[in-house]
């Protein structure tokens, strides 16, 4: 499906330009007041309207800019942000639509890692409860270790049963120091202690924060949150499962921009089949796409997927010249 914006004093107007240009079969996907003009996003199903000819017509290779049209549409990417998409990655089209969707998303989504250099302040992994927050500290853990630097691990997450037991045994087989803190008195002295030893060893390293699973729609619990970041200048990193309704995750990742947060690691990419909440989470939130989830394995179940990455993961299905299928999560390596 591919889509195209028309204003006009009136929503009538509007579809009737729309109608005129593309024909009788555009769909409206989305309305919008920009003024005094009424702007409608439309969208015109181009297989549909050229099946009754396809018995007569020799089949042809699917159109660039229609596979990254289809594929934004299979993943329920908000039109809007779809739309920009699109636009910017005509920009960079050459024959391969991954590299084009790829341009597109490295132009409108910041990429920032936390595993390429030691960061400066202590990471705070925040979402909704079951999004993979334990696991996910687990994975930095890991990646950190390989790269020999000293990871502190520290769970503010007492209430949930064997959350405690379950970072002590990751602690134990990464061989990373642990400690539990209920209150952000005791956050600050885990802290302190983590990075007083690093000063000794004159090594910088990784602390991380695991937080209680959260609702950021009650305002109390984004409260705790912000407190607990602002005893320890921390930075808060939200992590969010894939597959998720794009209005609840973009709604929800802007509630936690709204207490600092600045960095996005999806989640279950590999239990996922449509990733347009990752999207609109990270659009909603203004937030850079960390690294992302893709196996349940600790020792390679995070990775840096990078724009172009990405791009052939929402692209799955579309073969290029060479026919070669695009990037699957089952054998994801890039990093680009």
């Amino acid at each position: 499906m591919r889509l195209r914006s028309f204003s006009a004093p009136s929503a009538a107007e509007a579809l009737r330009l729309a109608k005129e240009e593309l024909g009788p079969d555009v769909v409206i996907l989305a309305t919008e007041q920009v003024g005094k003009a009424v702007k409608l996003i439309v969208g015109v199903d181009h297989q549909a309207i050229l099946g009754q000819f396809q018995a007569e017509t020799p089949a042809a290779s699917v159109d660039p800019m229609d596979a990254i049209a289809q594929a934004l549409d299979f993943h329920r990417v908000p039109p809007p942000l779809a739309e920009r998409l699109l636009a910017s990655a005509e920009d960079f089209l050459l024959s391969d639509p991954a590299q084009a969707l790829g341009g597109a998303l490295r132009t409108r989504f910041a990429q920032m890692p936390l595993t390429e250099r030691p960061p400066a302040r202590p990471v705070m992994l925040v979402g909704l409860p079951g999004a993979g927050k334990t696991s996910t500290l687990a994975k930095l853990a890991a990646c950190a270790r390989s790269r020999d630097w000293p990871v502190t691990a520290i769970t503010c997450d007492l209430l949930k049963a064997g959350a405690v037991e379950q970072l002590a045994t990751y602690s134990k087989a990464l061989q990373i120091q642990a400690f539990r803190a209920r209150t952000a008195v005791a956050l600050q002295r885990a802290v302190e202690q983590a990075r007083t030893q690093q000063e000794i060893a004159q090594t910088k390293g990784m602390v991380l924060i695991d937080t209680v699973g959260s609702n950021p729609l009650i305002s109390n619990d984004l409260e705790q949150l912000r407190q607990l970041a602002t005893a320890i200048d921390a930075e808060v990193v939200v992590v969010h499962a894939a597959g998720s309704d794009i209005s609840e995750a973009a709604e929800l990742a802007a509630l936690y921009a709204g207490i600092g947060a600045s960095r996005l690691i999806p989640t279950r990419l590999d239990t996922a089949r449509r990733y347009g909440g990752i999207l609109a989470a990270a659009d909603a939130g203004k937030l850079a796409l960390a690294e992302m989830g893709v196996a349940p394995g600790i020792g390679d179940g995070l990775q840096i997927v990078g724009p172009e990455g990405l791009a052939r993961l929402l692209l799955p299905e579309y073969k290029g010249d060479a026919g070669e299928p695009a990037a699957r999560i089952t054998d994801l390596t890039v990093t680009g």
